[in-house]
């Protein structure tokens, strides 16, 4: 698998697409922070009304953030025949599999990594006070963090059924228009049992209300199993559905 990485990192380096996701992540996290002041300008609010539109922004463009780049780049492996070049040199398909896993985490992490550096030095040049309790922010910006590793791996899996960078604007299509529905199911039923489940599973459940960083999360060790469990659940359809394409 090392050869994998070795061979895709350098393909992976020179796509503009790769540099193109960061320019807009860092757009997206300045963007979160500069139109609260177009708003308001109590320095001490500022924060917790940017935080509940950066919410709004990543719930929306999960796709972009996290899963378009993959999407891309491994379908363009399977247009151009580099895939079957790996076949040849003996490469499994569980090793190429996880190699992608391994290897578009990484880039995830990169954008999501930017963003928030992003966001917080907005925040600080513009003045805006930081809260006392960071804890709580820590902690939502972890489960923010699972829901994006886990977008990514719903993206591979989408790919290894669908190999076409298509794929890139389905995951989006379907992202916004599970939205709205699960948004309004929120809305009037949000105390019930399905509603607190998909919300500890889907990021939409978080961009009803008022949801910011200084929300303090509920159980937030259960939200983590729950989208840890979903993820290995992807990976593991997306190993199936590898194994049994016809490459041919």
């Amino acid at each position: 698998m090392n050869k994998l990485m070795s061979a895709d990192i350098p393909r992976i380096i020179k796509s503009k697409i790769l540099y193109a996701a960061l320019l807009f992540t860092v757009f997206l996290g300045a963007a979160s922070v500069l139109v609260v002041f177009t708003e308001t300008d109590d320095k001490a609010a500022i924060f917790a009304v940017a935080s509940n539109d950066m919410v709004m922004f990543l719930s929306t463009l999960f796709p972009v953030f996290s899963g378009g780049l993959s999407i891309i780049l491994i379908a363009a492996e399977f247009s151009s025949g580099v895939i079957r070049n790996k076949f040849i040199m003996g490469h499994s398909r569980t090793s190429i599999l996880l190699s992608w896993c391994a290897l578009y985490s990484v880039t995830t992490i990169i954008t999501f990594v930017v963003y928030f550096a992003t966001f917080f030095l907005t925040l600080i040049i513009k003045g805006a006070v930081l809260p006392d309790d960071m804890g709580t922010v820590f902690t939502n910006i972890g489960i923010i963090f699972l829901f994006t590793m886990k977008f990514q791996l719903f993206c591979l899996l989408m790919t290894c059924i669908y190999p076409d960078a298509k794929m890139a604007v389905i995951c989006y299509l379907l992202n916004n228009l599970t939205m709205v529905p699960l948004l309004l199911m929120f809305m009037n039923n949000g105390d019930s049992t399905l509603m607190k489940f998909l919300a500890r599973i889907l990021i939409f459940g978080y961009t009803a209300g008022d949801y910011t960083l200084l929300t303090k999360p509920d159980k937030p060790w259960l939200t983590a199993i729950c989208i840890i469990t979903l993820s290995a659940v992807y990976m593991i359809l997306a190993n199936a559905y590898f194994k049994r394409k016809d490459l041919k």
